[in-house]
């Protein structure tokens, strides 16, 4: 069996290989990817499209790595660029894959499937879906807010938060057509399957969860080893991740627990500048940025407040391992993956009950949950765990238990390929009642 992945990310084999800087993002898809090609029983390529890079084929270690040229400027959805889907064209004829996997509804690869300019069996895995998160992205930010910490690159660049907000609208125009005119879906949650049926009634919806890194199946948490106090969030890199929702909770908590810390990766909130860097951060910086740099400096989070740069999976799991709670304060999610993996390793977690997230976690069970957007209960679920390592090492167990179980490599790996096996088979039977008139 032949598959062709095509995925909106270069993966970080992929990236070396052409010398450039390799990304975190989507790291389940190189776990997957090594584990499918691993069983022996599929030849994998994995197809992306590169900018300032000419049409290339690479074999690393088992796998061939396709790079397409990506065209300046913006993408025009309703007739992409004919050098384009030459590209992806050219990489069908060459790999002759039986079926493709479309990583992500969010771009155009699921057009080149779903209007037919790549002739091959097809199916869609589900990430996010931009025509329900479009909705929630200002993450209840008062809109005098929004215009008040409008920086100056934002004027420059166009490119605040209206205009990100604009462009996820017009996205979804086109994750519709995706969702419309593909015949079959990998999703994880009863949320996307209700938005997959509400979009296509006609749609064949396969539940397959994602694989996690290595490191998050082999750090256990302890709470013999946590850093009282210190939560660890995964994102503060736009609103709808809503991280000043959760810096108001620590605001609320932070005179009872004077050690409290809060640590998130790739943050740009700068409060810990001075001077004229602290000028230029100001000016350089996004409008989020500086809406939680003003909320830091409102609420007295100066000292309680860090960003560690970017993370490997290794180091954001000794992160999850040090941490006393991971907190996922967020207006929207499908399946997150920063809360798999805190699951699988065990930290006690609060997260809000939205979107996919009912799907992984059971209230008072599993981790406890909250209300998006309301911090005096996301902080009141914090201090229940602050205050008792029972409820602690309770919420740890369970997680755990279930996330292992969820994310099981084996069960991943065995479903992904009877998938690909009866998509396969039902495309082309289909292909060939329609060639035969019946």
């Amino acid at each position: 069996m032949r598959v062709l992945w095509l995925t909106n990310h270069i993966l970080p084999e992929h990236a070396s290989a052409l010398g450039r800087q390799a990304s975190h993002i989507g790291g389940w898809m190189p776990a997957l990817a090594d584990a499918l090609a691993a069983t022996g029983e599929m030849e994998l390529g994995i197809a992306t499209n590169v900018p300032g890079c000419p049409w290339s084929r690479k074999r690393i270690r088992d796998k061939s790595f396709f790079s397409i040229p990506m065209p300046a400027g913006r993408i025009d959805y309703s007739d992409l660029p004919r050098a384009l889907v030459r590209g992806y064209r050219r990489v069908v004829d060459e790999f002759t894959p039986d079926i493709i996997h479309v990583h992500g509804t969010e771009y155009f690869h699921g057009l080149l499937t779903g209007r037919k300019q790549l002739q091959r069996p097809a199916v869609v895995s589900i990430q996010g879906i931009i025509d329900v998160c479009r909705e929630h992205y200002y993450g209840g930010i008062p809109f005098i807010d929004l215009v008040t910490t409008r920086s100056l690159r934002d004027w420059a660049c166009f490119d605040g938060l209206f205009e990100q907000k604009l462009g996820m609208t017009r996205r979804a125009r086109w994750e519709r057509e995706v969702f419309q005119s593909n015949a079959a879906f990998i999703g994880r949650t009863q949320w996307d399957m209700t938005h997959t049926r509400r979009m296509n009634p006609a749609a064949r919806y396969y539940t397959c969860q994602e694989m996690l890194r290595p490191p998050f199946y082999e750090t256990e948490w302890k709470i013999e080893d946590v850093k009282r106090h210190a939560i660890y969030a995964s994102s503060a890199s736009y609103p709808l991740k809503g991280f000043h929702v959760l810096l108001k909770a620590v605001s609320l908590l932070h005179r009872d627990f004077p050690d409290i810390q809060l640590s998130v990766p790739s943050a740009g909130f700068y409060h810990a500048a001075s001077g004229m860097r602290y000028f230029w951060k100001s000016i350089r910086s996004g409008g989020y940025a500086r809406y939680l740099t003003k909320v830091i400096e409102k609420e007295g989070l100066r000292d309680h407040v860090r960003s560690l740069g970017v993370l490997d999976a290794a180091q954001v799991a000794d992160e999850l391992r040090r941490a006393h709670i991971f907190v996922l304060p967020s207006f929207i999610e499908n399946s997150p993956i920063s809360l798999a993996e805190a699951m699988c390793v065990g930290t006690p977690s609060v997260a809000s009950f939205v979107g996919g997230v009912p799907s992984m976690v059971s209230d008072g069970v599993s981790a406890l949950c909250f209300t998006g957007n309301d911090p005096a209960v996301l902080a009141e679920q914090i201090r229940r765990i602050f205050t008792s390592d029972h409820l602690a090492r309770k919420l740890s167990y369970q997680a755990k238990i279930i996330g292992l179980r969820r994310h099981s490599k084996e069960t991943i790996v065995s479903n992904t390929l009877d998938i690909y096996r009866k998509e396969i088979d039902v495309q082309n039977n289909q292909a060939t009642r329609m060639a035969s008139g019946i």
